[in-house]
């Protein structure tokens, strides 16, 4: 019973829609018409005729309407659906440009293109086919909760990784209304991401990495170097790790594990640090015969990639950690944001593939459009130093 509800409401209103769009079409072959007339060879008594026609057929129309809506009470409901089209069919057919409905028939601007939208409406009973499910929707705010930094472009690439089609936009929508059962609405004010500056082109896994280091405290007071090198082709954390002093020993070890790792690259891109310009350091990248590229003294940005990554781990990483204790505790943090980098966080560069997909080339497949279904096998992992959750198909584990 619903189910016929639901196809006559939808009948309805492509029965509406075509007598706008045909009352429309219309006028405009009489327009072209009446002009093909007037420059025709006839009779100018005959083209007066047709033309003195065309004119008593509108304002016999328009004077129907004006008295129509003379006749109705002060109070009572202005105009009915059938007089609503016939108001429309008025001003298609005849042409009348919108904003001069005041001046012939009395309506208000606003008011007519309110009915121009209700047309388009589906009834209320009507669950339109492009409606987010519900299930979905839920989706949505699980993420936004466990993820208050990301916004619309992220959860929507989480959702692509997980076999789910969602725009951007549809994704801002959800959040932008109240949530399901009553929880508090979420500000919808996300921070965005500034862009990159100009980066040297990676075309291969282990083509170029960069190599910077950061500070964070430890209990709040006192600094710790953080050592950071990444993948500029993956987005790949190949290495993430403190440091017991900001020297190039300890900087070379960490080089040194990252390489036994992955292999090691063509090219790596620092900042013009003491450490990264010592003899040592030099020492260690001609003996895995690495090409050394300085990035500008003083200017931000010249090793984005690499600061954008510092960003990330402080801000949606170490800043949500309420005390650092020490040097063991901010290694087993830094180890836990290469795991949730890597493996569980969709990357906004990569189109929301994550830094592992493109790195050992298991790129998962884009879902259809229509693809509205929550797997049954998405696994969740829930860090809970950082209380911040990650996302992905068993499947793709």
């Amino acid at each position: 019973m619903n189910s016929n509800f639901e196809i006559v409401n939808y009948a309805g209103g492509l029965i509406l829609k075509a007598v706008v769009i045909a009352a429309g079409f219309s006028g405009r072959i009489r327009k072209k018409s009446l002009k093909r007339l007037a420059r025709m060879n006839v009779d100018e008594k005959d083209k007066e005729i047709l033309f003195l026609r065309n004119k008593v057929e509108q304002l016999q129309m328009q004077n129907s309407i004006l008295l129509k809506a003379n006749s109705k009470e002060p109070q009572g409901k202005r105009y009915s659906l059938r007089e609503k089209l016939y108001v429309i069919f008025y001003m298609e057919n005849y042409q009348i440009a919108r904003n001069k409905i005041s001046k012939h028939l009395g309506v208000a601007k606003s008011t007519y293109y309110r009915w121009l939208k209700r047309i388009e409406e589906k009834s209320k009973n009507h669950v339109p086919a492009n409606k987010t499910p519900d299930d979905v929707v839920s989706l949505v705010w699980e993420i936004a909760r466990a993820n208050t930094g990301w916004g619309r472009h992220r959860i929507a690439n989480q959702l692509k990784l997980l076999g789910i089609f969602l725009a951007a936009s549809t994704s801002r929508n959800i959040l932008n209304r109240p949530e399901p059962k009553n929880r508090p609405k979420m500000s919808s004010k996300k921070k965005i991401d500034k862009p990159e500056a100009r980066q040297i082109p990676a075309w291969y896994p282990n083509h170029v990495w960069s190599i910077d280091t950061t500070v964070v405290r430890k209990w709040g007071l006192f600094a710790v170097h953080v050592c950071v090198i990444i993948d500029h082709f993956s987005r790949k954390v190949v290495a993430a790790a403190p440091l017991e002093g900001p020297n190039a020993g300890w900087v070379i070890n960490i080089m040194d594990e990252a390489i036994d790792k992955y292999g090691s690259p063509k090219h790596l891109i620092s900042d013009q640090g003491s450490v990264f310009i010592s003899e040592a350091f030099a020492e260690c990248l001609r003996h895995y015969n690495i090409k050394h590229r300085l990035g500008a003294i003083g200017k931000h940005g010249s090793i984005a990639v690499t600061e954008r990554v510092n960003r990330t781990l402080k801000s949606e990483w170490l800043n949500r950690v309420p005390i650092i204790r020490g040097i063991d505790h901010l290694q087993e943090l830094c180890d836990k944001f290469q795991l949730w980098y890597n493996t569980w966080r969709p990357h906004m560069s990569l189109d929301g593939k994550r830094p592992d997909d493109v790195f050992f080339g298991n790129l998962p497949e884009a879902p259809a459009r229509d693809a509205k279904t929550v797997p049954a096998n998405i696994e969740r992992r829930y860090f809970s130093q950082t209380r911040v959750t990650g996302y992905r198909l068993k499947s793709a584990g």
